[in-house]
C-alpha cells in the first residue's frame, strides 16, 4: 500500500509541474456526473453512422498507440485490415503494462505531449482522472458529425462526463464459467447450463461438489471449481445482482458494504474453499499461481473465468486433454435479472489532447471500437461494439471454426463468451472509488482470505473507511 500511495503522489507532482489541472489519482475522485440515460450530448446524431471515412485514403500521418497487448494479441491483424482502408497512415503500437507504474508512465507521456496519439484507457477509475484532468480529446462534436450514437453502437451512454463524450468504449470484462467437459461428463451431470435456463449459485456450488475428487486420505485432489485468481472477482457476484455501482448505496450516496449480500458472498466463497470443493483463493496469492493454469492442467473442473481462452489456444487441444463448455455467469437468486449477461465496460480507446494529428487518432480511434473491436477478443477481452459478428469473434481466437471445434462447444461460446446485447453492468457514480477499490478493499479483503479478518469485521471496517472516504471526496 505504501509503494501505491508514493506512486500516487508523484503522479499529483507531475500534474502539478505541467499544469494539468485537477486533483492527482491520491485524492479521493468526485463522482464524474454521468447520468445513465440517453440525450447527453448536445448534438443528436442524425443519419447513418460514419465508420469509414469518405477520404479514407487522403488522411496521412503517424498514430503512436498505447494498449496493454502485443501484436500478437490481435493489434496487428487490427491495423492490417485497418490499412486496407487507411493506407497512409502508420500504426506505431506500444505495450504499456496496466498496473500502477505502467499506468503512471501513460499518465507522465500524456502530460509531456509527443509520445501517445490514441490509448487504451482501463476501469472507469482511470479512465474519468484522464478526463477529469484534461488529458484527452473531447470526441462528442467528432461523433456528432459522424451520426455515432452511444446506446446504439455501444449498448450505453454511461460514461459521458458534463454532458460531453471524452472517449469510445472499446474491451469489456465477460465473465462465465469454463467447465472441463470431460470431467461434468465423467461426473454425470447431465445437461449444461444455458443462458436460457440459467442457474443459481447454489446449483453451481452443488455441481462442484460432485465434481470435487479426493484421495483415501480425504484431501482434495481436483476441485470442482473456484473463483478467479484476482481478488476482486468476489465482488463480480454483487455486480451481477445489483446491475450498476455496486459499491454504493444509492439512497445516501454511502457505501453499500452493510448490504447483507456483501457478507453473503463472501461468507460463501469461504465456506467452498474450507470445504475443499473449491480451489482457495490464499492458495492461489501464496503460491502465485493462476486460476486458467490450474483450470486448464485439470487440478480444477470448472472456474470462473475471463481470458481463459486466449491461454488455452496457445496450446496445442492434445496438451489439455479435454474441451471447455462456456456456462453463464450464475446468479444469486432464481429469476433475476444477470447484470453479467454481457462484458461490462473495462476498457476505453481514448485520444491524447496534445496530439498533432486528429484526424489519422480519430480514424484509428474509431476503428479500434468499431470494426477493429472484434481483435479484443485475441487479447482475451470482449467487443463492446454492437455491430460485432460472433462467427468474426470465432475466427479471430481460433483461426476458424472447425480448428474452435477441437478446443471448446463452440455454441456455448458464442453465448456466454461472445455475447453482445444483453443486460450488462456499469457504474455512474465513483466518488473516492480508486479509495475504495484499490486502498480498501484489495487491502482488507485478502486478510479475510487469509484468515486474519472474519467477514463481519471487514465488512464493519470496510464501510467505515469507505463512507468517510465518500464524504471526503464529495467535500471536493
Amino acid at each position: 500500500m505504501k509503494k501505491l500511495i508514493a506512486l500516487l503522489l508523484a503522479l499529483v507532482m507531475v500534474c502539478g509541474m505541467v499544469a494539468c489541472g485537477g486533483g492527482g489519482e491520491d485524492e479521493p475522485t468526485a463522482a464524474p456526473t454521468a447520468p445513465p440515460t440517453s440525450g447527453t450530448v448536445p448534438t443528436e446524431p442524425q443519419g447513418e453512422p460514419v465508420y469509414i471515412a469518405e477520404n479514407a485514403k487522403e488522411i496521412t500521418g503517424t498514430v503512436k498507440y498505447y494498449s496493454a497487448f502485443s501484436l500478437t494479441q490481435g493489434v496487428q491483424a487490427m491495423i492490417d485490415e485497418f490499412n486496407k482502408h487507411y493506407p497512409n497512415i502508420t500504426i506505431e503500437a506500444t505495450v504499456y503494462k496496466n498496473s500502477d507504474e505502467g499506468n503512471l508512465g501513460l499518465d507522465t507521456a500524456l502530460m509531456a505531449g509527443g509520445q501517445v496519439d490514441v490509448f487504451q484507457s482501463y476501469g472507469i477509475h482511470n479512465t474519468s482522472a484522464r478526463w477529469e484532468n484534461n488529458m484527452v480529446w473531447d470526441l462528442t462534436d467528432l461523433m456528432a458529425k459522424d451520426n455515432l450514437d452511444l446506446v446504439k453502437e455501444w449498448g450505453t451512454d454511461t460514461y459521458v462526463y458534463n454532458g460531453r463524450i471524452y472517449c469510445f468504449p472499446s474491451g469489456g470484462l465477460k465473465c462465465y464459467i469454463a467447465i472441463n467437459m470431460k470431467a461434468w461428463e465423467e461426473a454425470g451431470l447431465g445437461e449444461y447450463p444455458t443462458l436460457e435456463k440459467g442457474w443459481t449459485w447454489d446449483e453451481y456450488i452443488e455441481a462442484c461438489r460432485k465434481l470435487t475428487k479426493r484421495d483415501e486420505n480425504g484431501k482434495t485432489v481436483v476441485y470442482g471449481g473456484g473463483d478467479y485468481n484476482s481478488t476482486e472477482y468476489w465482488t463480480y457476484p454483487l455486480r451481477q445482482s445489483k446491475g450498476t455501482n455496486f459499491y454504493y448505496d444509492m439512497t445516501d450516496g454511502l457505501s453499500d458494504f452493510d448490504n447483507p449480500l456483501f457478507a453473503k458472498v463472501l461468507q460463501r466463497e469461504l465456506d467452498c474453499a474450507a470445504e475443499g470443493i473449491w480451489y482457495p483463493k490464499a492458495k492461489y496469492k501464496a503460491d502465485k499461481t493462476k486460476s486458467r493454469d490450474m483450470f486448464l492442467q485439470g487440478v480444477v473442473a470448472t472456474s470462473v473465468e475471463s481470458i481463459v481462452t486466449r491461454y488455452m489456444v496457445a496450446k496445442e487441444p492434445s496438451e489439455i486433454g479435454f474441451k471447455t463448455y462456456y456456462a453463464p455467469y450464475p446468479v444469486n437468486a432464481a429469476g433475476e435479472v444477470n447484470y453479467m449477461t454481457s462484458a461490462h465496460n473495462n476498457s476505453f480507446v481514448m485520444i491524447s489532447k496534445k496530439t498533432e494529428n486528429i484526424d489519422a487518432a480519430y480514424a484509428w480511434a474509431k476503428w479500434v471500437a468499431t470494426y477493429g473491436n472484434k481483435y479484443m477478443f485475441a487479447a482475451g477481452h470482449a467487443a463492446m461494439w454492437t455491430g460485432t459478428n460472433a462467427e468474426d469473434v470465432v475466427d479471430v481466437v481460433f483461426g476458424s471454426k472447425e480448428r474452435a471445434e477441437t478446443y471448446v462447444d463452440v455454441d456455448s461460446f458464442i453465448e456466454n463468451s461472445v455475447s453482445i446485447g444483453g443486460p450488462f453492468y456499469k457504474e455512474d457514480y465513483i466518488p473516492a472509488y480508486n479509495v475504495i477499490h484499490g486502498e480498501i478493499m484489495d487491502e482488507i479483503v485478502p486478510l479475510v482470505f487469509d484468515g486474519t479478518y472474519t467477514v463481519a469485521d471487514a465488512i464493519a471496517e470496510m464501510k467505515e473507511l469507505a463512507d468517510e472516504a465518500i464524504k471526503e471526496a464529495l467535500k471536493k
